[in-house]
């Protein structure tokens, strides 16, 4: 399942930070049917009741099927920052402190607009009186198939940024 690497970036994440002092509180959660509803967000943004998201995810590469000046996700390129997709629209501070991240730690990333689907951040950005979100994506070849492929790369890339962000994010700026 093409999830999985979402679900092992939030874990290296977490162990990556376990023992860093940071000027914020973290957590770390891991939720099921997305594609169903995003129930298990649902659940656990109501649980937690975050200040602030990010969303780890997969996200479809379209490096094989579309034109090369429409391609927003391809592999070897970083991961993919979403600006928006039918259901959620990136909080633009939150996106805009990400990208300025990336360049700062020079970590490469894609900026993303999607036409279709959606993530959990969906359901977290509307949650609790609403919650700036952000998606970090790897881009994945062959999503929702038992086969799906990323580069190694993109998910290192990935799990950088989101330390990145999460070690410069402060009261301030999430008050911001």
């Amino acid at each position: 399942m093409y999830k999985r690497q979402g679900v092992a970036s939030v874990i290296e994440i977490m162990n990556t930070l376990e023992k860093e002092k940071l000027e914020v509180n973290i957590v770390g959660t891991l939720t099921s049917q997305e594609e169903v509803g995003t129930r298990g967000a649902i659940v656990a943004s109501n649980k937690v009741k975050p200040d602030v998201a990010i969303v780890m995810e997969g996200t479809p590469a379209d490096d094989t099927f579309a034109q090369s000046y429409q391609m927003q996700t391809i592999l070897k390129k970083g991961p993919m920052l979403r600006h928006l997709d039918p259901k959620m629209i990136a909080n633009p501070r939150l996106q805009r402190f990400a990208l300025d991240i990336s360049k700062k730690y020079d970590i490469p990333c894609q900026d993303a607009v999607r036409t279709g689907g959606g993530t959990n951040g969906f359901a977290i950005h509307t949650s609790n009186n609403g919650v700036p979100t952000i998606v970090i994506g790897v881009p994945v070849r062959y999503p929702h198939t038992s086969n799906g492929i990323i580069a190694y790369q993109d998910y290192e890339n990935m799990v950088k940024l989101a330390i990145a962000i999460i070690k410069e994010l402060n009261q301030d700026i999430v008050k911001s």
